[in-house]
């Protein structure tokens, strides 16, 4: 018998903490479900998705979506009629994939996807499900748009409890919301992963690591603000930078490059490394002493959060938003005021400084993360999320054609 077909929209070829936890429900469930993606251009997403196990569609996006939004530059006039005007026949072309992949469900796995996704043609007995992953306060069009096509939505997947509040606050309060925290995969993310020999740390540095998408959202500037404080004091400090930026709409900021700068002009210079992209995060996590996740705007949940305690490595993070809900402060890791780099920098040295609270909070952290985020229970309400929508779906499907029968 063949397998349930779950068609799922995503927003960028390239690999960010969306596309990894999406993977990771593909791998556990891909005995349950056939999942097909559609995605909008070659690149490491349609590479890592085929390896586990999903079938992928390349559609490319219109230059006119894909480049706008409310991450990117403020659009003028003419691209946000060029915009709307390519919304229409590129939704035709989506639909005319799904109507190849007959889905028995329909996710959309970012935020442009979710409009994209409400503006196609209903189909029949298949669900239509938002996996909601951002936080809206400071998304206006987003919120506003959401909230005006929310009757078109079936269902939400939201990352977090916050990702959930901000649901039922900006976009819906009649839309069924579930919270389901992302996987992280336990047999790679672990203590005793071996390290990066390629990154050749000292025996006695103390490395401090940021890793995710390098985007102003992420607030590497922060970090380098309090990385200069806490050099002053640990001239043994080295600080890391791991990811790159995987969104079409922010190529044009040169944040990177700006951070680079920076540095170079600065008395961080040749203590910073820019590791890049990798592939072997494990081992890049196992070679640092804290990993530092600071934030300027809302986080859904914090990724990187997961996977440095799954590695027990102590995390220092914003005490707003989704990372609030992941570390007990002062237990299971620190928090600090978002923008703060100050107070960011006085919990860098108080971990940095003291080799026992990091082992402590690095094993209770471990020890957290093997007791909530168990793959199989996650994999496995994800399933009962999406079997319950295909069946009302399909009951729903029924019901009406009954109605009409008998009209």
């Amino acid at each position: 018998m063949p397998l349930p077909r779950i068609g799922v929209l995503c927003a960028i070829a390239g690999m960010g903490g969306a596309e990894f936890s999406l993977l990771e429900l593909v791998r556990h469930l891909r005995g349950v479900y056939e999942f097909h993606l559609i995605v909008p251009g070659e690149g490491t997403l349609k590479e890592s998705a085929e390896l586990a196990g999903a079938k992928v569609r390349v559609l490319p996006w219109p230059k006119a979506i894909a480049g706008t939004g409310e991450t990117a530059r403020r659009p003028s006039a003419a691209k946000m009629v060029r915009a709307t005007v390519s919304l229409r026949s590129f939704a035709r072309q989506v639909s005319a994939v799904l109507d190849e992949i007959e889905p028995s469900a329909f996710v959309t796995n970012a935020a442009k996807a979710h409009v994209i996704g409400a503006l196609l043609r209903k189909r029949e007995g298949v669900p239509l499900i938002w996996y909601m992953r951002d936080g809206l306060e400071d998304r206006v069009l987003s919120r506003k748009l959401l909230a005006l096509l929310s009757r078109r939505c079936d269902l939400a997947v939201c990352i977090s409890r916050y990702v959930a509040a901000q649901f039922r606050e900006y976009v819906s309060g009649s839309v069924p919301a579930s919270v389901l925290y992302n996987i992280v995969d336990l047999s790679r993310f672990r203590p005793d992963a071996l390290p990066a020999a390629d990154l050749g740390k000292q025996r006695d540095e103390i490395w401090f690591g940021i890793l995710g998408a390098i985007t102003p959202l992420k607030g590497h500037d922060i970090f380098l603000d309090a990385a200069e404080r806490v050099l002053d004091e640990m001239p043994n400090a080295i600080f890391a930078i791991v990811g790159n930026n995987p969104y079409v709409t922010e190529s044009g900021f040169r944040y990177e490059e700006q951070l680079r700068q920076r540095v170079t002009n600065s008395a961080l210079d040749g203590r910073v490394k820019f590791v890049g992209l990798r592939s072997d995060v494990p081992a890049v996590l196992t070679q640092f002493d804290v990993l530092v996740q600071c934030n300027r705007g809302p986080e859904g949940l914090g990724r990187s959060v997961l996977e440095a305690m799954a590695c027990g490595v102590p995390v220092i993070a914003v005490n707003q938003w989704g990372p609030a809900e992941l570390i007990e402060d002062g237990e299971t890791g620190l928090l600090f005021p978002p923008l703060d780099a100050e107070q960011l920098a006085v919990r860098m040295l108080t971990l940095g400084r003291d080799g026992y609270l990091r082992k402590t909070m690095g094993k209770r952290g471990h020890e957290w993360i093997q007791q909530t985020l168990v793959a199989e229970d996650l994999a496995a309400k994800f399933d009962g999320i999406i079997s319950s929508a295909i069946a009302q779906a399909g009951a729903s499907a029924i019901n009406s054609r009954r109605q009409e029968a008998t009209a």
